[in-house]
């Protein structure tokens, strides 16, 4: 499983989850946006695209907000990949404080993403659960 990480989330901290990944028996890639797409600003359709192209199977972690009926937003739920996305009180925390949250809640989202068939949207909360919630994303 491949992990896309949003421009929104410090490369570092997908640095620090794809090297704690590795001690994990999932093996499970985490790459940055800017890592993947070779530098910043790269819109968002370009490489929602890229990852659909792709063999391999991606989950998208962003702390994306949008409106409704916002194109972006809609490219987000018909694109075919299961996203999760931290929801309003994370952007409220610094960059220790989401590094920290974000591998306390690593075992859960690593089972649910692993267990669940289809592409899933998932609201990650700051307060952490022993499961994730979310929907089955719509199909076009």
């Amino acid at each position: 499983m491949h992990f896309f990480i949003d421009e929104n989330i410090s490369h570092h901290i997908a640095s620090a989850l794809n090297h704690l990944a590795k001690l994990c028996s999932e093996s499970h890639t985490i790459v940055h946006a800017k890592t993947f797409n070779g530098g910043h600003g790269v819109p968002d359709q370009v490489w929602l695209e890229r990852l659909q192209q792709s063999e391999e199977t991606w989950v998208i972690l962003s702390k994306d907000r949008f409106n409704k009926g916002d194109p972006e937003m809609l490219a987000f739920e018909y694109c075919g990949i299961t996203t999760i996305n931290l929801g309003k009180d994370w952007k409220k925390k610094n960059v220790w404080q989401t590094a920290l949250r974000l591998i306390e809640w690593w075992p859960v989202i690593s089972k649910e993403v692993i267990q669940t068939t289809g592409p899933m949207h998932y609201d990650l909360t700051w307060v952490r659960s022993p499961k994730l919630k979310g929907r089955r994303k719509a199909v076009k």
